[in-house]
């Protein structure tokens, strides 16, 4: 066996604690042609493997002729200009080498450093590039597409048949430190996926991809082949590393069968990554818009799944765009590729229901699969995100095309994405029973449980600390904004006011004053839009500092201010209230109607604004109102109620359904319309709306794909919500109820946004109208516990319990449509737990939840 060799360099997870930044970087390399391949960080340099010939410095700096390869600072981004390969062709994978100051470099080269005996892949030198004569791996006769190193060992895929004199079918390993063929790996793969000898595309035989688990046990293996050593492995197989020889893992699927496009694709499997814990990989796709396949399509696998006929754990689709490369970090499962929308199982070539506009990037929850919010885009799209490398600081994304965003950062062919910046997912934590059981429509005091500050917004700065117990300052000082329309400008002073008058609250930061947002004379008026419930007594607070030279006589600037279409400020001049350089603010006393809408127009100049405060009047409060109430529920008995608050207005009766993740409430209301607001326990804040299929920065865009546009679409959760009477999330899904209908429902689900898997899964129950079996008339009540179902009847206030078995498969069965998911099963017949002859507790209710 070989040995590990010294000061051996491992990859080791990127250790990521959130979500990375939606701006790139501004200080990258810029790659003047062709596309980047392969892209690795060794040390403190970054380097970019691809098809290009030149490279300048960030900022349109020094050109620098570097064909298929170069190295740059990871920290200034500026190209080294000491490494300085001699390379014949394309790279394809790179590699950390055996020592820090080396690297693998792998491609379709037949000479490499002036020598001609050194082909497909070397070792580099990473002080200039040379070729270290120390290893030389054996002469290979077709491309080198995917190196790994793991337990002292060199793991190298292609599509090649002979290395050297031996016959090997596509991999081979190798001696690290030599190069010499190691014979541990002794697996050829073989046929080609979609040619079949007269028709479809022809491509040749070989892996695509190669990755492995952190520990060295399994590694994946991708491409174009049906069979690995004459064993059904079509495009994918698993290797067992951990014994004397490699061997093929008890492992086999289905899923990647389909012929898919074979006119125009021989294989369509892309890229493969293994989560940082090795758990589960991630496959991405091409091949075409075939619904209820794995083509164009981001799937994930568990790897200590045995056995035939394997299903992925989750699937989100594109509709019909290719998906070229991932990357799994411990927050998001990246993908990159040339498509327009995910989560589009149902859409070939256009968005249906569920559909989330996702220009060229996306990320995905990787316990769901379901989209997170990230959105940078790519646009053009091009060809497509080539390659995907996660890192300590963050993504680097390597395309064809020059811009992120919608033209708005110009990144040529190469960006990063800082992990600074970024944002936490929630970790999905949802309560059991036991559990204090919450009821909504119960009558408690008017404002028992409301904060006093609604909404803080710093309008055109970053996110600041409370000076109180209150919220922090909303940050607004990006592109698009959940209350603000699009349109106005940003400017901003290094230095703070020096003072301000005395409507300013002492728990007012100083530092707002340092941003103001100001309308272009070409945007539209300046609005903000805060949902607040209906009825509820409201004290709107305005922050102001004119700090333009320009304006700073009285008359320079002057603007009206409207709330909810009334004037409340006629012809409002900063600088004559409050004088050139000085903080103030206006309040003004309103009752919301749902939504309080502030908006400025311009009379003399452009309309600015520093901070919006909506604070609560607690006047009214001390009567009676419908709200929530709790009593604790271990399973078998329940106590009294207590109410809690929430009393603001919000019609719970309306509910239709609810649940908590991370201390944040979501439920549906009899409109239809979908909702989440924060909840410790206590203090209920305010209702947001959700619509995660919109995204402003992108809606209304041209996807140059015809005539459509980046817009999404609702899902039908959302068209089912007017009818559910019962909601639950755990584990990366929503289980709900709907009138009428004997069955238990049940999507993916993504509380970070409020977004539901495209696909609904359903579990039928039994019994006629009268059984405790029956699911047709739930009420409120249904949580999913201790491998238990527990839901509440309509008809007469009795809580039951049926037990629920669930393989722990976790598969998608892709292949025929409206087939189930997860395995579950019913085990067994209702009990009745709980009701009004029971335990005394009448368990209807138009929404419960634990927590």
């Amino acid at each position: 066996m070989v040995g590990q060799p010294d000061g051996a360099v491992a990859a080791g997870p990127p250790g990521h604690d959130r979500v990375v930044s939606d701006v790139p970087a501004t200080g990258t390399p810029e790659i003047q042609d062709g596309l980047p391949q392969a892209i690795v960080a060794v040390g403190d340099r970054v380097l970019v493997g691809g098809s290009f010939s030149e490279v300048r410095d960030p900022g349109g700096g020094t050109l620098h002729q570097r064909p298929y390869l170069f190295a740059f600072d990871a920290a200034t981004g500026a190209v080294d200009t000491d490494f300085t390969p001699s390379l014949a062709a394309e790279v394809l994978t790179l590699h950390p080498g055996p020592t820090a100051d080396t690297v693998y470099v792998g491609g379709r080269f037949n000479h490499a450093g002036g020598n001609q005996g050194y082909n497909k892949i070397v070792l580099m030198d990473l002080t200039d590039g040379s070729v270290r004569t120390d290893f030389h791996a054996p002469p290979m006769n077709g491309a080198v597409f995917s190196a790994k190193a793991a337990g002292g060992r060199l793991y190298v895929g292609g599509k090649f048949t002979l290395a050297g004199t031996e016959e090997r079918g596509g991999l081979v390993t190798l001696d690290p430190l030599t190069g010499d063929i190691d014979p541990f790996l002794d697996v050829h793969v073989t046929e080609n996926h979609n040619w079949d000898g007269s028709s479809g595309a022809q491509a040749p035989v070989g892996p695509d991809r190669i990755d492995i688990t952190p520990d060295g046990s399994t590694a994946v293996v991708i491409g174009n082949f049906r069979f690995a050593n004459e064993l059904d492995r079509d495009q994918v197989f698993l290797l067992d590393l951990t014994g004397e020889e490699a061997e093929i893992r008890d492992w086999h699927t289905n899923h990647f069968k389909p012929r898919c496009s074979w006119r125009s694709f021989d294989k369509w499997v892309r890229d493969v990554s293994f989560s940082p814990d090795g758990s589960y990989f991630v496959v991405v796709t091409t091949g075409g818009p075939h619904r209820n396949t794995l083509c164009d399509a981001v799937s994930r696998w568990e790897t200590d799944a045995t056995g035939s006929e394997q299903h992925p754990t989750w699937v989100n689709w594109s509709g019909g765009d290719t998906l070229l490369s991932v990357a799994v970090t411990e927050t998001a499962v990246y993908a990159g590729g040339h498509q327009r929308w995910m989560n589009n199982h149902w859409g070939t070539d256009y968005p249906d229901t569920g559909a989330v506009g996702r220009p060229g990037l996306n990320a995905m929850d990787p316990v769901s699969g379901v989209d997170l919010s990230w959105n940078p885009g790519r646009n053009p799209r091009g060809y497509g995100a080539t390659v995907l490398y996660a890192t300590a600081d963050g993504l680097y994304v390597g395309s064809d095309t020059d811009w992120i965003g919608n033209w708005e950062h110009y990144r040529p062919k190469l960006a990063f994405f800082p992990l600074a910046g970024g944002h936490q997912p929630p970790a999905g934590e949802s309560a059991t029973i036991p559990a204090d059981v919450h009821f909504t429509d119960v009558e408690v005091e008017v404002g028992a449980g409301l904060p006093d500050i609604l909404y803080r917004v710093n309008a055109a700065g970053p996110a600041l600390p409370a000076l109180d117990d209150g919220p922090e300052w909303f940050a607004d000082n990006s592109t698009s904004s959940p209350y603000r329309n699009s349109g106005s400008l940003i400017s901003t002073n290094a230095n703070n006011v020096p003072g301000v008058l005395a409507p300013v609250p002492e728990t007012t930061p100083i530092e707002v004053f340092n941003s103001t947002r100001w309308n272009p004379a070409s945007a539209d008026n300046l609005t903000w839009s805060f949902p607040v419930p209906a009825g509820t007594d409201l004290e709107v607070r305005l922050y102001f500092a004119d700090r333009c030279w320009c304006t700073h006589q009285p008359g320079d600037r002057v603007m009206d201010i409207l709330i909810d279409g009334v004037l409340v400020a006629d012809g409002y001049d900063v600088v004559d209230s409050a004088a050139y350089n000085r903080g103030t603010m206006l309040s003004y006393p309103v009752t919301s109607d749902g939504e309080v809408e502030i908006e400025f127009e311009p009379v003399v100049e452009a309309p600015i604004v520093s901070a919006i405060e909506i604070v609560r009047d607690q006047t009214g409060d001390g009567e009676p109102g419908p709200g929530i109430g709790k009593r604790f529920y271990d399973g078998d008995e329940a106590d009294e109620l207590v109410a809690v608050g929430g009393a603001d207005g919000t019609q719970w009766g309306e509910l239709r359904g609810a649940f908590l993740v991370d201390d944040v409430l979501f439920y549906g209301m009899a409109d239809g319309t979908f909702w989440r607001r924060s909840f410790d326990g206590s203090v209920v804040g305010l209702p947001q709306p959700l619509t995660p299929h919109l995204d402003p920065y992108w809606d209304g865009v041209q996807t140059h794909s015809g005539s459509s546009t980046y817009d999404g679409e609702p899902s039908s959760f959302a068209a089912n919500i007017a009818s559910m009477r019962g909601m639950y999330y755990t584990d990366g899904r929503v289980f709900y109820t709907r009138a009428g209908q004997n069955t238990l429902y049940w999507r993916w689900f993504n509380p970070e946004n409020g977004l539901a898997g495209s696909r609904e899964f359903t579990l039928a129950g039994s019994g006629n109208s009268g059984s405790v079996n029956n699911l047709s008339n739930t009420s409120g009540v249904l949580f999913v516990a201790d491998g238990h179902v527990y839901w509440s009847r309509a008809d007469d206030g009795r809580l039951l319990r049926r037990p629920l078995l669930d393989s722990g498969s976790g598969s998608e069965q892709v292949t025929t449509a409206g087939s189930a998911s997860r395995q579950y099963t019913w085990d067994g017949s209702a009990e009745v737990v709980g009701g009004p002859e029971v335990d005394g507790v009448d368990w209807r209710t138009p929404g419960a939840f634990l927590r």
